[in-house]
């Protein structure tokens, strides 16, 4: 395994997004900063901004799991090619109500739901991932949601820059917070590249400087091909039975990757 040509414990790049190691870059962490505020002081929406690829579904999945230990009820969907249905069934199961296959009784109960947390002094928390993938009737539903001033709960949406138009007029004109995912520059891309390999046991760099350079133009910043690249890298380096993987190296498995394509 080529874990054990770099002295690591584990595949620190395995996966398209590392939930410990990105939410620890200084982007992600104002981010997450930003939205413990929005739930906080109770706003009702909030929109997290950030092209394909950096980091807007493990920000709501992190988020998810703060606001659980804090006592919130959580509901974390992807309002993707969601229908009413769809979208309110695993909303009913994070506000624990019990799920019927009819939208219009499990509306009913969630409109019921939300009056037992006022009550209760509870607060719920709705967190949507592609949200400008969603149909009409899902868009619909969070309109409805947001027209209840007096409910105590927190919606934040993610969408990406170039299309959260889609969301439509009405939605975005609620946004009471809008939190941008700005693209790491070349030093977070560096820190990121360190912290995740001494994270996995490596004690020297495994990238040099050129090739940590050419890994962020390649990738633009973005941490989903940050962890891409970084991972073939390292596969192809171990191979090659190098000490450290060059420019070089990372421009082959950019190649390869341009040819799969």
């Amino acid at each position: 395994m080529y874990q054990a040509d770099w002295g690591l414990k584990h595949s620190p790049f395995a996966s398209a997004t590392q939930p410990c190691d990105l939410t620890a870059s200084p982007v992600h962490a104002e981010a997450l900063a930003r939205l413990d505020f929005l739930r906080e002081s109770r706003c009702p929406f909030g929109l997290l901004l950030g092209s394909s690829g950096s980091g807007k579904s493990i920000v709501l999945t992190t988020f998810a799991a703060r606001a659980q230990r804090d006592g919130a009820l959580v509901a974390l969907v992807n309002a993707a090619a969601s229908d009413e249905l769809a979208f309110l069934v695993p909303l009913a199961i994070g506000l624990q109500i019990e799920v019927e296959n009819d939208a219009g009784h499990l509306w009913r109960r969630l409109l019921d739901r939300l009056e037992e947390l006022k009550l209760e002094c509870l607060t719920g928390v709705l967190l949507l991932d592609d949200l400008d993938r969603a149909g009409p009737s899902v868009l619909a539903i969070v309109e409805r949601l947001l027209g209840r001033a007096d409910a105590p709960l927190t919606i934040v949406a993610a969408a990406r820059h170039e299309t959260a138009a889609r969301i439509g007029a009405r939605l975005l004109d609620q946004t009471g917070l809008r939190i941008d995912l700005s693209p790491w520059s070349e030093a977070e891309t560096r820190d990121y590249l360190n912290t995740t390999l001494t994270n996995a046991g490596r004690l020297q760099p495994a990238f040099n400087d050129a090739a940590t350079r050419r890994l962020f133009e390649l990738s633009g910043g973005a941490p989903r091909k940050v962890n891409q690249l970084a991972q073939l890298a390292l596969v192809a380096g171990a191979g090659q039975k190098l000490l450290q993987i060059d420019q070089g190296t990372v421009e082959a498995v950019q190649d390869e990757l341009s040819v799969a394509r």
